[in-house]
C-alpha cells in the first residue's frame, strides 16, 4: 500500500509538471513567418516601367473615349485630357483557420465583382500561404480594402497612389516622335528615286520604326484598358492555434488546452513505464521460475 501511494504521488507530480510545460508552451509557439512568396511580376521583361497587363485606372469614360479604339484613341486631341492614377494595397493577415478565411477572402472577390490576376499558394496545414493580387474597380476599392480588413488578424498593411499621367504623356511624346519621324522617311521614299542599296536601307528603317511603333502601342494597354483597376496584394498565413499572439485565444483555453496535451502525454509516459515495468517483472517471474525448478 505504501509503495501504492509513492507511485500515485510520483504519477501526480509527473502530471502537474506535464501541465506546467503545456502552458509554458502555448505561450511560447513560434508564429510562422510568411515565406517569400513572389508574385508573378506582370510587367514586362523589356520595359518593367510600362507594364503591358497593368489596367490602371484612367478617365477614358469621362471624356468620352471608353468604346474608342486603342489606335485611334491615341490620335484623337481628346488624349490630352487622359489622367492615369495607380492605387495599391499590400496586406499580410494571419489566420488559424485557413479554410474558413481562405472561403472569406474569394467570398469578399465575388461579392466586389473583383478580379483575381496571380496567385500562388505553398506550404501544409498547420503552416500553409496564399498570396493573391487582385484587380478591382476604384468604386469598389474601399469597399473591399474594408472587407479584407475583418478577415483573420491583420498583421501589415500598406496603401500606395501614384499618378502615372507624366509616364503616360512621356511614352505619347516619345510616340509622336517616332510616328512624325516615320511619315518623312516615307515621304523620303516616295519623293526620290534612290539605288537600290540605299532604298534597302531605307525600308529597314522604315520597318524597324513600325515595329517600335507598335510595341509602343501595346505598351499604352497598361495606360488605356478599357477596364479600370486598382490593385490589392494579400498574403493570407497560417499560424497555430494559442501562438502567444493570438489574442483571440483566452487564458481559459489555454490552460484546458494545456491540460488536454499534458493528459495525453502522461498516458503516453505511463504507457512506457508499464511497459517496461511489466519486461521487468516478467523475466524477475522468469527467474524466479527456473530457480525453483533447479
Amino acid at each position: 500500500m505504501r509503495y501504492l501511494k509513492k507511485a500515485a504521488a510520483v504519477g501526480f507530480l509527473v502530471f502537474l509538471a506535464l501541465w506546467i510545460a503545456g502552458i509554458v508552451r502555448g505561450l511560447t509557439l513560434t508564429f510562422p513567418p510568411p515565406p517569400p512568396l513572389a508574385l508573378p511580376s506582370i510587367a514586362s521583361s523589356v520595359d518593367r516601367d510600362y507594364p503591358r497587363n497593368a489596367n490602371w485606372a484612367n478617365n477614358l469614360k469621362q471624356i468620352g473615349l471608353i468604346e474608342t479604339p486603342l489606335p485611334v484613341m491615341l490620335d484623337k486631341p481628346q488624349v490630352e485630357e487622359v489622367r492615369v492614377i495607380e492605387k495599391r494595397a499590400t496586406m499580410t493577415t494571419g489566420t488559424a483557420d485557413f479554410p474558413t478565411d481562405e472561403s472569406a477572402l474569394r467570398a469578399a472577390i465575388k461579392a466586389n465583382q473583383a478580379s483575381v490576376f496571380n496567385e500562388k499558394s505553398a506550404g501544409i496545414a498547420p503552416a500553409r500561404h496564399l498570396a493573391i493580387e487582385i484587380g478591382v474597380h476604384p468604386d469598389r476599392y474601399d469597399s473591399l480594402v474594408a472587407t479584407l480588413r475583418e478577415i483573420g488578424r491583420l498583421s501589415t498593411i500598406t496603401v500606395e497612389q501614384k499618378d502615372r499621367t507624366e509616364e503616360f504623356r512621356k511614352l505619347f511624346a516619345q510616340r509622336q516622335y517616332l510616328k512624325s519621324n516615320l511619315e518623312a522617311m516615307k515621304e523620303l521614299r516616295k519623293g526620290k528615286t534612290l539605288p537600290f542599296d540605299e532604298t534597302l536601307r531605307l525600308e529597314q528603317i522604315i520597318q524597324g520604326m513600325e515595329k517600335e511603333l507598335q510595341s509602343l502601342t501595346v505598351q499604352f494597354g497598361g495606360f488605356l484598358g478599357k477596364e479600370s483597376f486598382y490593385h490589392v496584394h494579400m498574403t493570407l498565413v497560417e499560424y497555430q492555434p494559442g501562438d502567444r499572439r493570438d489574442e483571440s485565444y483566452t487564458i481559459p483555453q489555454r490552460v484546458g488546452h494545456a491540460f488536454m496535451w499534458a493528459v495525453a502525454w502522461w498516458f503516453a509516459v505511463a504507457l512506457v513505464v508499464g511497459i517496461i515495468a511489466g519486461a521487468g517483472l516478467s523475466v524477475w517471474i522468469l527467474r524466479q521460475k527456473e530457480e525453483t525448478s533447479k
